[in-house]
């Protein structure tokens, strides 16, 4: 079902971040919907994350932030992920997981986690169906998860 969808790990320009970011605020990120937000969230990404991103045809369907660059953590840690409406079910976030997961390794971490809303089950399920446990972390909000590597 994946035939035509490529998953690479490639750097993004701030442009394309903020239209894909743009097009989920709605449902993804309430929060950013004012746009200097968005932008402020959108550079950060851009300047201190790696990507793994699926494109079908060209077309940004899928990404996976992500921080693997040693600045004072002995975990890797994903910020943002997001699969278009239209491409989920299709085991999009499982094949950027692994790419991820490879990079990670290679660069030395053991660990990678990630934060998701306490009203996400959605992404909850499909963390734990790909590995990720939830850990011991005060949050009223979220949830923190981990997955050993």
């Amino acid at each position: 079902m994946l035939n035509n969808i490529t998953c690479q790990l490639e750097q993004i320009s701030l442009e394309e971040l903020t239209a894909y970011m743009r097009f989920q605020a709605d449902e993804s990120f309430p929060s950013l919907k004012a746009e200097n937000k968005l932008q402020t969230f959108a550079s950060k990404l851009h300047d201190n994350a790696d990507f793994c991103v699926s494109r079908d045809n060209g077309e940004m369907v899928g990404m996976i932030a992500y921080y693997a660059n040693g600045q004072g953590a002995d975990f890797a840690y994903i910020p943002h992920v997001y699969v278009s409406p239209e491409y989920r079910k299709m085991k999009l976030f499982a094949t950027m997981l692994n790419r991820v997961e490879l990079d990670v390794r290679q660069k030395g971490f053991t660990e990678i986690r990630l934060e998701v809303s306490k009203d996400n089950t959605i992404a909850q399920s499909a963390y734990s169906r790909n590995g990720f446990s939830p850990i011991e972390i005060e949050s009223s909000d979220s949830i923190f998860m981990s997955k050993s590597l």
